[in-house]
């Protein structure tokens, strides 16, 4: 098969030595920057496209790619609401995802943001920068079995972070509209608004729909401990950034753990040289003594990316051999 990848991070390199080593017979290209409106001429020729897709890809760029030749575009990532997917079956291009590279990275990643605000260590560095090594009484903090943990969204990744929650010893409740008697052993499934005010941590693990975007915003803010932990591992949009602010300003939330944040696109993936030219809220944000953040790399290991790849490329493989995708997302 042919197939041009785009957006290849250098750790993903050996990877694609890897698959090529082992498919002699395919022809990969590939580039480091993004696919975009301006470069996707490099897709002429190619069956297939695989992207670490950030940017938007709209009808004219998925017209563009089908005329070209190209009849599978593989996201090597989840989420897939950037793609036009109506688009894409128009012009009869297959767009395949990877739902489930490693639950287990970015389960880990919200429990150690979680037990970071837990145990207060933001409030502590901040201390011993300024040379005060005391422990004062307002720091003394909890112990991760006598808190309830809120998991929204129960599919791979909810489950895994459950699973993790209930075996360090806490009470782990979960909401999602769909029920997974599997998960019975390590929580109790509770309507979404018991599980905002009974909540110590609240950890995310939902995709982004028209329907939930902004679904955390002031009302449930105040309806939440004001000692609560925030982590946000799934996508920026889900929270509302402005009111979270006001909340973590206004202690009616504890702390805030993210490894997305609206509009991320801006800032995440690039190197700034002039600080100042950050947008405010996240420098606002990441000021905190009470927030811990991410640049979208919660999934960021190497059996993650390994996977990413490898799953992505298994699935153009079917679909140019005539087989159907496993993970089709159109």
């Amino acid at each position: 098969m042919k197939v041009y990848l785009f957006s290849v991070a250098p750790v993903e390199e050996p990877f694609v030595k890897e698959w090529q080593d082992q498919h002699p017979d395919d022809e990969i290209s590939y580039t480091h920057s993004p696919l975009t409106a301006s470069n996707l001429e490099l897709a002429k020729g190619f069956e297939a496209v695989s992207t670490q897709q950030a940017e938007a890809l709209k009808d004219a760029e998925l017209k563009a790619l089908a005329a070209g030749g190209v009849k599978h575009l593989a996201l090597r990532k989840v989420g897939s609401d950037n793609v036009d997917l109506a688009a894409a079956r128009k012009y009869g291009i297959v767009v395949s995802n990877v739902p489930a590279y490693s639950p287990r990275a970015i389960a880990e990643n919200g429990l150690t943001g979680a037990m970071y605000l837990l145990r207060k260590w933001g409030y502590y560095h901040r201390k011993m920068r300024r040379g005060d090594f005391t422990r004062p009484t307002e720091l003394m903090s909890d112990e991760i079995f006598n808190q309830t943990v809120g998991i929204v969204g129960l599919g791979r990744i909810g489950a895994a972070a459950a699973e993790m929650y209930h075996a360090l010893g806490a009470r782990v409740i979960g909401y999602d509209p769909f029920y997974n008697a599997s998960l019975e052993p390590f929580l109790d499934f509770v309507d979404f608004d018991t599980l905002i005010k009974e909540s110590d941590i609240i950890q995310l693990h939902i995709p982004l729909t028209p329907e939930n975007k902004g679904m955390f915003g002031t009302n449930e803010f105040a309806k939440m401990k004001d000692d609560a932990i925030l982590v946000n591992q799934s996508r920026g949009e889900l929270v509302d950034t402005e009111a979270l602010i006001v909340a973590l300003k206004y202690h009616e939330i504890g702390g805030a753990a993210l490894d997305v944040l609206e509009g991320e696109e801006k800032i995440f993936g690039r190197k700034f040289e002039d600080v100042g030219s950050l947008p405010d809220e996240y420098t606002e944000l990441i000021n905190m003594p009470n927030v811990v953040m991410s640049p979208h790399s919660a999934y960021y290991t190497k059996m993650a990316v390994k996977n990413m790849f490898f799953q992505s490329m298994t699935d153009t493989q079917r679909t140019v051999s005539g087989q159907q995708a496993f993970f089709k997302v159109n």
